[in-house]
């Protein structure tokens, strides 16, 4: 393995297919530490290369837009969520996705931000390998609800993508930017957009699983 915390690691060459592997889940890992910390608008790979102790080139083979990292970041932290989820005794669904989803920040920053800032600056390249592996992820990850959660059967897929859309909004209601969020905690009058995001989450999930869910045979 690659030792994330030695520099001098990172910046040997890769000779092997699988020392390229190695190096790339390297950046990718430190990487996912540094950028929880800052907003993506700021991050710039040159600024990465140096706090990774590489030269830019090298991380610009691996990752040639900083979009490109933070897609990288997105899939694997759903494929983590997906585990960890998949791996828990069935219990309510909307209570099971919301909390879940609710102990992965970085996730819910990384999708609130892919279609407005990360698939646009993704390569050509970048944006079919993200498109082509969230096609099979909902795949999986529909066939797993339908064997989980009764009523789902044929509709998973669809169900799926409803739950994407409202854990982003849910998100962007629940943790706004951090002058918003005190905006509205000093006014009196606006405490009811502080929501609650596991709650308001698993609310909305429930909602939506009564109308999707198919009816009794």
């Amino acid at each position: 393995m690659v030792n994330t915390n030695n520099p001098e690691s990172l910046m040997k060459r890769a000779s092997t297919k699988e020392k390229k592997l190695e190096r790339r889940e390297a950046i990718i890992e430190r990487a996912r530490t540094w950028i929880t910390d800052r907003s993506f608008e700021e991050i710039r790979l040159a600024d990465l290369a140096r706090e990774l102790g590489v030269v830019k080139g090298t991380l610009y083979l691996y990752f040639p837009t900083k979009q490109d990292l933070f897609a990288s970041v997105l899939m694997e932290e759903m494929e983590a969520w997906w585990a960890s989820l998949s791996a828990a005794p069935a219990g309510a669904l909307g209570t099971d996705l919301a909390a879940s989803l609710a102990r992965r920040g970085l996730l819910l920053r990384l999708l609130s931000s892919l279609h407005m800032s990360i698939e646009p600056g993704l390569t050509p390249g970048g944006l079919r390998t993200l498109k082509t592996w969230f096609l099979g992820f909902a795949e999986r990850a529909a066939a797993d609800l339908e064997k989980r959660y009764e009523g789902l059967q044929g509709r998973g897929f669809q169900f799926l993508l409803g739950v994407y859309a409202l854990a982003i909004g849910v998100s962007q209601l629940a943790f706004p930017p951090e002058n918003v969020r005190a905006f509205i905690a000093r006014e009196e009058t606006l405490k009811p957009f502080q929501v609650d995001f596991s709650d308001f989450l698993a609310v909305s999930i429930d909602a939506f699983y009564r109308g999707t869910r198919a009816p009794p045979s």
